[in-house]
């Protein structure tokens, strides 16, 4: 009995293979691209630093759900807080209900996030972050934005907008 050749690879598997590898090699550039580009964005490592962007997303959430029509959603006082550079009041939409935040940036190297719903109060609180001030950022048309900004060794300027409800 005479035995066949060993068989080799036929031309479709070698470009389906191909196929697939040039596709993986697609994602894995597209994927560093995107995390160049936020490194670029935001010049700070959120792996060694991830209180940071704890409080810019939660921060950013506040805003986009501040409620209220004009410059409401940003009382001048709430309890014995008061607006300013580095303390932000909001009024935001949480469960369908209204909730008072107020972001302490007072002490350096600490965020405090104080909720205030029906009576019931929460702190959040992240350490170990660089010194932030917030300001008003008004564009024409749209409700008053929030601005945050930090000096130092990791500069970060950010404008946070709410979403409009109607």
């Amino acid at each position: 009995m005479v035995r066949r050749a060993q068989r080799g690879f036929t031309m479709i598997e070698v470009v389906i293979t191909l196929v697939i590898f040039g596709t993986f090699l697609i994602m894995l550039t597209t994927m560093t691209m995107e995390m160049r580009r936020m490194e670029k964005k935001y010049p700070i490592n959120f792996l060694k630093h991830p209180q940071v962007i704890a409080v810019m997303t939660r921060l950013q959430r506040d805003v986009y759900d501040a409620f209220g029509p004009g410059n409401s959603p940003y009382p001048a006082s709430f309890g014995a807080y008061t607006q300013s550079e580095k303390m932000l009041i909001v009024r935001t939409l949480v469960d369908g209900g209204l909730e008072t935040v107020v972001w302490d940036f007072t002490i350096p190297n600490e965020v405090h996030r104080r909720s205030f719903k029906v009576g019931i109060a929460r702190v959040w609180t992240a350490r170990d972050v660089q010194q932030f001030e917030i300001d008003t950022f008004e564009i024409p048309n749209r409700p008053f934005g929030v601005r945050l900004r930090s000096q130092g060794s990791h500069e970060i300027d950010q404008i946070f907008q709410p979403r409009p409800h109607e």
